[in-house]
């Protein structure tokens, strides 16, 4: 799995772009041994200023048996350099990430003009919740919270009550966030539905960041 480059005049029409890889990818799995040797997952491309695009992205570190975000940097989005692993959670045994961190989304905020990363997190027992972590530069420095900001709902008969993941938070003015997210009613497997979340009025901060999320409903 690797990622690919497209272009659209108007959002509807695309056409492919051939990378430097002879598959045509932009950007190429790992050699064996490093981190990303596996899979190159849920590209995310962030323009962070004048020539500086970064790709956020994710693989499993067979060395440490542990999912991984690492990142790539670019000057025009069509040439990428890889920059190594960035942030893969918490360590210890019991963390909702101790397995480290699948796809995330990387969006600056617009008040704090922080990065905040959300991130599927992955816990011993595979079940997935949505974590945070937040950086001055986006590269560096992560301060993760040390909680889930989203979990399956409790809700026996809900249609997320086995999993959430693939986080896709949108910043709002005066702090607010919207986050929409996958759902499932079992720890694995594919996702069967995309619902959204509000951060509340009484929410949680942290680094000026709101955290607490009210569910509505499915998408």
């Amino acid at each position: 799995m690797r990622p690919g480059l497209a272009m659209s005049q108007d959002g509807l029409n695309w056409a492919r772009i051939e990378g430097e890889h002879h598959t045509g990818a932009i950007l190429d799995v790992g050699e064996a041994g490093e981190w990303d040797e596996l899979f190159i997952a849920n590209p995310q491309v962030v323009a962070a200023g004048p020539g500086d695009m970064r790709m956020y992205y994710h693989s499993f570190d067979k060395v440490q048996q542990r999912f991984v975000v690492g990142w790539a940097s670019s000057p025009d989005g069509f040439k990428w350099t890889k920059q190594g692993p960035m942030f893969s959670g918490s360590t210890e045994p019991g963390a909702f990430d101790a397995k480290g961190v699948a796809a995330c989304n990387v969006v600056r905020d617009l008040d704090t003009k922080k990065f905040v990363m959300w991130y599927e997190a992955v816990a011993e027992d595979n079940s997935r919740s949505i974590g945070m972590a937040v950086s001055n530069d986006g590269i560096s420095g992560w301060k993760r919270w040390d909680r889930p900001v989203l979990t399956c709902s409790d809700d026996p008969e809900a249609w997320d009550r086995g999993s959430v993941g693939t986080p896709c938070p949108v910043s709002m003015a005066g702090g607010s966030w919207r986050l929409y997210y996958s759902g499932r009613q079992g720890s694995s497997g594919a996702w069967t539905g995309i619902g959204m979340a509000l951060t509340s009025s009484d929410s949680e901060e942290v680094e000026g960041i709101k955290i607490s999320f009210k569910r509505r409903g499915q998408a």
